[in-house]
């Protein structure tokens, strides 16, 4: 039956199903939830011997469409786990639903501390430090891998990353009864009047935040995380996104779930922007549009959890409607200074 400290997962059902493919994983095996909710759910795997492993499936319930592919989530990982990008190695794969009710995946447990308000209030400067160099110089690593030397070639579009986000979360909001609907076009339009030129193409990670990685206590990055969103694009779409949860307390702004950053003494943005220049060829001069473009996608993803949750579709979840309104008005009136001092 159904593991409940570990809801999604079956521990029979995975333990008979690891048996048929002849893996190192030794009965009996014990799951525990790692990170639940919206996102592809994580579960830390032990079997017998003491040894450990991740394994990655999507959230319960109904899904949408081409969400939540951990199979997708898989082939990133696997491309990069022969490159300088520091990643969990996926072992087994599981395309079969009967099995845990969805498909999912089994990677390598990497040692590492995942960075939140409190862990971050209890580091040393030299460790913040640290974080802020590793972060944008992982993140520059990312962006100079060819996509087709590594196997990804497929993720590649005709169109622009920008273009195709601009369109894609337009459709979502335009069918959506909510009081930021109107501000979110117009920001919509003005950033859809002037995309900068594209400097190529690179893989993106789609959430590269702190917290989407795991630190060693010296403060590099053992391994980054959480590759759902994966897309080809723009690289300064992700430094912008990094730069948007890089959060400091001298513009705290109205965040529901405040970034570990806002702890206080990491680095400023300019330090961030620097230690990625150090490491690429690109020209960053047009990143303030690419943060004011972040501010506004994540505008979008909450005003649609907020339509969800309106909706009944979050299930018992709580959420403060007004404060999340609170927070896309913020995020909106952040998106149009970030414009105002784009070239």
């Amino acid at each position: 039956m159904a593991n409940q400290e570990a809801p999604g997962v079956d521990v029979a059902a995975l333990t008979t199903w690891l048996a048929g493919q002849g893996s190192a994983v030794e009965p009996p095996i014990t799951v525990t939830t790692i990170s639940a909710g919206r996102s592809n759910l994580t579960f830390s795997v032990r079997d017998a011997t003491g040894a450990q492993y991740v394994l990655r499936r999507p959230p319960l319930g109904a899904l949408e469409s081409g969400a939540h592919d951990v199979g997708r989530e898989r082939r990133i990982l696997s491309a990069l786990s022969t490159t300088a990008v520091p990643v969990p190695a996926p072992i087994a794969e599981c395309t079969d639903p009967d099995v845990l009710g969805a498909p999912f995946f089994l990677m390598d447990f990497v040692p590492g501390r995942t960075l939140s308000p409190d862990t971050a209030a209890a580091l040393s400067p030299e460790v913040k430090r640290t974080i802020g160099r590793r972060l944008p110089e992982v993140l520059a690593r990312l962006h100079a891998l060819d996509v087709t030397e590594i196997g990804l070639g497929e993720l590649r579009r005709d169109r622009g990353y920008v273009e195709r986000q601009l369109r894609r979360w337009q459709r979502q909001f335009d069918a959506l009864d909510v009081p930021t609907a109107s501000p979110l076009r117009a920001v919509a339009g003005r950033l859809a009047a002037r995309v900068p030129a594209p400097q190529g193409t690179s893989l993106l990670h789609g959430d590269y935040k702190a917290e989407n990685v795991l630190l060693t206590p010296e403060g590099d990055v053992a391994a980054v995380l959480d590759w759902e969103l994966t897309s080809v694009g723009d690289p300064l779409a992700d430094l912008g996104w990094l730069l948007v949860w890089w959060a400091l307390p001298d513009n705290p702004g109205k965040w529901i779930s405040p970034p570990a950053t806002l702890a206080g003494g990491f680095p400023g943005h300019a330090d961030l922007v620097d230690a990625y220049a150090a490491r690429s060829p690109l020209d960053v001069s047009d990143l303030p549009y690419y943060v004011a473009f972040s501010y506004w996608r994540l505008s979008c993803i909450n005003t649609t959890t907020r339509a969800r949750f309106v909706a009944g579709a979050m299930g018992d979840k709580e959420l403060d409607v007004a404060a999340l309104d609170a927070q896309v008005e913020w995020q909106l009136t952040e998106a149009l200074q970030s414009l105002a001092h784009a070239g």
